[in-house]
């Protein structure tokens, strides 16, 4: 019996030294220097993230949003899963519908070929490689 007691008492003490161990080697992490100003390359406040969403979805503000004459539909990918992607312009819909002064509406991208897209009220039809030129209402295709 005293054997066992002696056991159990050196297990006990081994735990105690190794979780002292862990809480010297650990507790000098948490009282580490650190630069406040290298935390803002990693963590942005409301309004940084907010001037950021803006700038990707094409409404940075700061200035007037440009006017857009012509809409170019370079393609479109239909997925399975209902998530589709339009190029228009040179961007892509993957984060918003909305290029700018662009919409695209995502409900029928693909049905007969073509992508519905809307600017300031005015909307067309257009497959992949055409070129809408709003002010004169002409549509243009440019793949070939």
């Amino acid at each position: 019996m005293r054997m066992q007691g002696q056991i159990v008492g050196v297990e006990m003490r081994v735990k105690t030294i190794f979780a002292g161990l862990f809480f010297v080697l650990f507790s000098g992490v948490s009282s580490a220097q650190y630069d406040a100003a290298d935390l803002n390359k990693l963590f942005t406040d409301k309004s940084q993230r907010a001037l950021i969403d803006a700038a990707r979805s094409g409404n940075a503000p700061g200035g007037e949003l440009r006017q857009t004459r012509e809409v170019k539909v370079s393609g479109y990918v239909t997925r399975s899963d209902g998530k589709s992607v339009v190029w228009v312009n040179d961007t892509n819909t993957l984060e918003s519908s909305r290029l700018g002064d662009v919409k695209v509406n995502q409900s029928n991208i693909g049905k007969d070929k073509k992508v519905t897209i809307s600017v300031e009220g005015k909307s067309k039809r257009l497959k992949a490689g055409e070129t809408w030129h709003k002010e004169t209402g002409k549509i243009v295709d440019s793949s070939r």
